[in-house]
């Protein structure tokens, strides 16, 4: 079962080898995190698959991988323990691919495999459901879908994390009502995934190729974030404490660290 939520921190040692990342997960911690014993085998299962990953795709730098390879959570969702059961199901099916072609593999794979489907509204609707709650009611919003992808990327060395728009920048132009856009505030998440030095973006459950999706045109009217207007810039959701909170657009209870990365869409 993907994310069984594990018991409180206890007090056994940590191996100096894993002090480090130990050090960086606790340090960023939001306030929901795994015992002790479940965070450091989570720690040493990262670093197992991400030498098989650097043997196949070329070594990954430190950075990249403490931020969005490490962390065993993605945004605001509760812990899960999903690493090991994502590598295991799909490692054996990636390893023989590009990282793009892993990457489209898994955006079709992993809902297959969990089976869970895009629902805007459902009993039990939670937006940041974890991959175990998307799997036991096999429905997700665009940000527990994101969830999924960001996930199993991980699971299996590709740096990857989520990205959103608190607000679409919209018109009265008849043209907006498309994707279920409107004149209100929508926000939308998506994945990011970071391949042969760059960012590229992809949405969740969408069997399209990287860097071109249905949200590609709407992204590119988004605006940088000023004094007066945060909503209607684009951000990427980083482990580490940034500098920069925002409120989780679904769920503004909840906060984020982010990095403004809108000029990758609108230039």
């Amino acid at each position: 079962r993907v994310g069984s939520k594990l018991g409180s921190k206890s007090q056994s040692p940590v191996e100096p080898s894993l002090a480090s990342d130990y050090d960086f997960i606790m340090g960023n911690a939001q306030e929901q995190i795994f015992s002790r014993e479940a965070l450091l085998e989570d720690i040493e299962l990262a670093h197992q698959y991400q030498k098989k990953s650097n043997a196949l795709w070329g070594k990954l730098d430190e950075e990249n991988f403490k931020n969005y390879v490490l962390p065993y959570q993605v945004a605001t969702e509760a812990p899960s323990k999903w690493r090991a059961e994502f590598h295991e199901q799909f490692w054996p099916e990636v390893k023989g691919k590009s990282k793009k072609e892993a990457v489209r593999f898994l955006n079709k794979a992993a809902f297959s495999y969990l089976n869970v489907s895009y629902k805007a509204d459902y009993p039990g609707h939670k937006p940041d459901q974890n991959p175990s709650e998307s799997r036991d009611v096999h429905y997700a919003s665009c940000t527990g879908l994101s969830i999924i992808l960001v996930s199993t990327c991980r699971s299996v060395g590709i740096p990857a994390r989520l990205a959103m728009t608190p607000a679409w920048v919209t018109t009265s132009q008849p043209e907006e009502g498309k994707n279920g856009l409107s004149a209100k505030d929508q926000n939308h998440s998506w994945v990011e995934v970071f391949i042969d030095g760059q960012w590229h973006y992809v949405g969740a459950s969408e069997d399209t190729t990287l860097d071109s999706t249905w949200f590609t045109a709407q992204a590119s009217k988004a605006k940088p974030r000023s004094e007066k207007d945060y909503k209607h810039s684009i951000y990427a959701v980083t482990y580490a404490k940034s500098g920069e909170t925002l409120p989780a657009p679904w769920d503004e209870s909840k906060t984020v660290n982010v990095i403004e990365v809108v000029d990758r869409y609108t230039k």
